[in-house]
């Protein structure tokens, strides 16, 4: 009888133990694409795109703005900062290490998406769920086509998601099926998560 009662109280202690480092657990959250895997978890964010490891923390402001830092890959230094301008989201700041290809400078409107990442320049517009338009490449005579699927998707997203995605994602070397041979750039939000060998992004190719 007493070992039963022993192995009782042993059982309900072991479960209330288990039951707090549960409850203490930091919510998460999980989003997807092609190509990328990110996970959300407290202020943290951390994944892959476009075949880079990202590893972000956000930082509180006073302004109601979003501060995040990090690094790519263990080694490039990431710095962004997002704030809403009404119907706007601005994202700035440095992702990378040399001066030039790590500016970022970008607007995300509900109908456009337009701005500067380093050596690139878009000019996108609503076209149904995408945004599709133009990505002039610093040197090429002529812009390439640059399309982001899931557009809902993306407006739906968390302001800190947007901040540490949209830079990322516009950095890919990804062409549309069919399109091999030209410098265009397509990427989905939205849908099961894709994925790209290794330093797939003009953070390694510096274009």
């Amino acid at each position: 009888m007493m070992l039963m009662r022993t192995s009782s109280v042993l059982f309900v202690a072991l479960c209330l133990i288990g039951c707090a480092h549960q409850g203490g657990q930091q919510p998460s959250a999980h989003w997807a694409g092609q190509p990328f895997d990110l996970e959300q978890r407290g202020s943290r964010i951390t994944g892959q795109v476009c075949g880079m490891d990202l590893t972000l923390d956000q930082q509180a402001t006073e302004d109601g703005s979003v501060a995040l830092t990090g690094f790519i890959d263990g080694r490039f230094p990431v710095h962004l900062a997002a704030r809403d301008d009404g119907n706007v989201h601005a994202i700035t700041g440095g992702f990378g290490t040399r001066a030039g290809n790590a500016v970022v400078d970008l607007r995300l409107h509900p109908q456009a998406l337009e701005g500067r990442l380093g050596f690139r320049r878009f000019a996108l517009a609503a076209e149904g769920d995408r945004l599709t338009g133009t990505m002039q490449i610093s040197g090429a005579i002529e812009p390439s086509e640059a399309v982001v699927e899931g557009r809902t998707q993306l407006a739906s997203l968390p302001l800190a998601t947007q901040a540490a995605l949209v830079p990322a994602l516009l950095s890919c070397n990804v062409q549309r099926v069919g399109h091999y041979g030209r410098s265009s750039l397509y990427v989905k939000v939205g849908g099961p998560a894709g994925a790209l060998p290794h330093q797939s992004s003009s953070v390694y190719t510096g274009d």
